[in-house]
């Protein structure tokens, strides 16, 4: 008896443990991005170079080393997108990134 609860007890605990690394690895929070400049400094130019894409933006920022550009989107509504800072594509793994 004691061993069915010890295998059981192992065994929830190897799901759990395997299960938090995993959820956690889908969230936005784990995107990151080496500008290899300063964002802040180049905003007017980062903010030229979205509206020469066709992007409507109102500014951007740095978010963990990413460009994080709030929008105005086909419908009129604002949001924000992250991007890779030097190809200016949004980030992988974000759900802002279909947004523009």
């Amino acid at each position: 008896m004691i061993k069915t609860l010890i295998t059981a007890a192992f065994a929830t605990v190897s799901i759990v443990a395997v299960s938090i690394p995993a959820q956690a690895a889908t969230g936005a929070e784990d995107v990151s991005c080496d500008a290899g400049y300063s964002i802040s400094d180049n905003a007017d130019s980062l903010m030229q170079r979205l509206e020469a894409k066709g992007i409507a933006v109102s500014g951007v920022e740095d978010w963990s080393g990413c460009v994080r550009a709030y929008v105005t989107k086909a419908d009129g509504s604002t949001g924000m997108v992250i991007l890779d800072p030097v190809y200016l594509t949004p980030v992988s793994g974000t759900t802002e990134a279909t947004t523009i």
